[in-house]
């Protein structure tokens, strides 16, 4: 074997292994910046899901209150806070579906984030463009 046959077979294989860390190197400003995106995101969810519980409270004192104002018999009393109960579980079960629900989306944009990026490396394109 020839030292340009040798040359020309081990050529192309050195550059593949010189130049793949440069290639093959993770976007660690935009994967960095994605996570921050997300995060303040998650951030503003719970604000307005905690802005909603505290304004379910609200609400159900200022029921309270107002039937208070009033003479009850000792049935209409523990009706009154049966209702109110049932009501208050009722609010904590939307929330926390709610909170599931944004849970879940934020774990999708995540994940499509990582595995469904169009023009990533090796340059193949999906369906659709998730960024639309």
């Amino acid at each position: 074997m020839t030292f340009k046959k040798v040359a020309i077979s081990v050529l192309p294989l050195a550059c593949f292994l010189f130049t793949a860390p440069a290639a093959f190197a993770h976007d660690e400003g935009g994967h960095a910046g994605e996570h921050e995106e997300l995060n303040e995101e998650h951030q503003a969810e719970h604000q307005d899901l905690n802005a909603q519980h505290n304004d379910v409270h609200e609400e159900l004192q200022e029921e309270h209150n107002a039937a208070h104002q009033y003479e009850m018999t000792p049935w209409q009393h523990r009706r009154l806070h049966e209702r109110l109960n049932r009501e208050h579980a009722r609010s904590h079960e939307n929330l926390e579906g709610e909170h599931e629900a944004e849970h879940e989306n934020l774990e999708a944009q995540h994940q499509q984030y990582h595995y469904y990026r169009p023009n990533r490396w090796w340059g193949r394109r999906f369906l659709w463009d998730p960024y639309e």
